[in-house]
């Protein structure tokens, strides 16, 4: 029992660890989203976004699966593997960096005017960084990268404040960028060289065949592209086949939930580093053990943030995004995306090395959303477009939960807390009805929303500290 405490405690405090890390900085770049909005106009708006449309387009192919693959590893293992790679293939690998780097300068030289050699290094910085942030999560550095990472959001959202307020510069923009991502590269290569000695032999090498590591690195590289066009195609057909002004309509109304991609990651990399101590014969039952206490934990963010944006829809596109209120239908579609993130479902692919599931998986998600898309056009509207991805994704986890459940050795009714993810729902659909007609019955737009975001908040916290709480005395509903 204290052995399951201890790893229940471990696992809640590596993934708000690793929530923190990455929370910061996706605020920070929301945050300017919207700023920016307000004060550029759309042209020169529209311009400054496809730079980091186009970068988030690139930049799994340029990481290649490297960062999720060195998160399902122990440190010494991943050190080992580190130092077994030849020469040869990292050069091998630097040349693919590169040329992909100088496909993203060509497509921003000519739209920004900021030459050839700002961009070239801003995305070489940028996907070396997100490699050592993952480095550094593994030797359990959380503490140091929690603190860059909270400075450098803030000198982010310093460089673009001052760019609106002494006059908007795109190459002073992406200059001091530049600086202020190599600055974050620096530090975590001293950081991850101070660690290297410490973890070359902690006495929990995996021992596993080479090709099976690189099948897995191949999968994961894979499933990481293909999300990435599952989460743009829409976008990108849309801004061919339509006009500027509806594209500009559907991009707001499918905008992600910054931090709910950074809430699963965090989950399933807490999970994956709490099973590189375990015994290859409890694998699978520990494993279902964490999957159920990362669906327990995330469930209490995920559902109150669900229902509260359900609910506060109207008030939240009047106050932050007033222009774009013809967006809330196709928002309210999109929102349904949230609930289907509650389980991270290719945590379980990864660490049995059973990616070729998650790569099917994702590639018919994908068809089916394409060949749902424009029929559900035809009869919503763009509504129906984001509904098309819904259907796929719900689909596609259908097939995960079969997967897993043959893989656990259990039932698919077994692989969530059902009961606990009821309650919850329950309870929070009632709270944020009742904080909503209060809302809109005695308030303005603003103190309405204003509320409504800070009963989320409080319920969250709540939340947590009851599962918390729950887990500690091994009791589960």
């Amino acid at each position: 029992m204290p052995t399951q405490k201890a790893s229940s405690n471990s696992f809640f405090s590596n993934s708000v660890y690793i929530f923190l890390i990455r929370f910061f900085p996706s605020v920070a770049s929301q945050v300017i989203l919207i700023y920016y909005s307000h004060y550029l106009d759309k042209p020169v708006y529209g311009t400054y976004q496809n730079f980091w449309i186009q970068l988030n387009f690139i930049y799994p192919l340029a990481c290649f699966g490297i960062h999720a693959a060195i998160i399902t590893y122990s440190p010494s293992t991943v050190v080992k593997l580190a130092r077994s790679i030849s020469k040869n293939q990292y050069i091998l690998y630097g040349l693919w960096l590169v040329v992909l780097s100088v496909v993203f300068a060509l497509l921003q030289s000519a739209a920004l005017g900021i030459g050839f050699i700002i961009p070239l290094l801003f995305i070489i910085s940028f996907c070396a960084g997100i490699i050592m942030e993952s480095f550094l999560i593994v030797f359990k550095n959380f503490k140091s990268l929690v603190f860059i990472n909270v400075v450098y959001a803030a000198v982010y959202l310093a460089i673009h404040v001052w760019m609106i307020k002494n006059g908007f510069s795109f190459y002073s923009l992406f200059l001091s960028l530049l600086a202020l991502s190599c600055a974050r590269v620096v530090i975590s290569a001293m950081l991850i060289r101070s660690n290297v000695a410490k973890h070359s032999d902690d006495g929990h090498v995996e021992v596993r065949p080479v090709a099976e590591i690189r099948t897995l690195w191949m999968h994961l590289a894979f499933y990481d592209i293909l999300q990435t066009l599952s989460n743009w195609i829409d976008k990108f057909v849309i801004s061919i086949f339509l006009t500027t002004s509806l594209s500009a309509i559907y991009f707001n109304g499918t905008q992600n939930i910054p931090f709910l991609p950074i809430i699963l990651s965090a989950a399933g990399s807490s999970v994956l580093m709490q099973m590189t101590r375990v015994k290859a014969e409890n694998e699978r039952g520990e494993l279902l053990q964490l999957m159920n206490n990362s669906a327990r934990y995330a469930s209490n963010i995920v559902f109150p943030l669900f229902f509260f944006l359900i609910f506060f829809r109207y008030e939240l596109f009047k106050v932050l995004l007033p222009d774009y209120m013809a967006a809330v239908p196709i928002f309210f579609v999109s929102l349904f995306m949230i609930p289907f993130r509650a389980y991270s479902f290719i945590t379980v692919f990864q660490k049995l090395h059973k990616g070729h599931l998650s790569n099917i998986g994702a590639v018919g998600e994908l068809i089916l959303a394409c060949a749902l898309m424009y029929p559900l056009y035809k009869w919503l509207g763009l509504p129906g477009v984001a509904l098309s991805f819904i259907i796929s994704s719900y689909s596609q986890g259908v097939y995960y939960f079969y997967h897993i459940s043959r893989l656990l050795n259990t039932s698919a009714y077994h692989l969530v807390p059902v009961m606990n993810w009821l309650i919850k729902c329950i309870v929070y659909a009632f709270v944020f009805i009742s904080i909503h007609y209060i809302g809109t019955m005695y308030f303005s737009t603003v103190v309405s929303l204003t509320l409504g975001i800070a009963i989320m908040v409080m319920t969250v916290i709540l939340s947590l500290f009851i599962e918390v709480k729950k887990q500690g005395r091994h009791v589960s509903i």
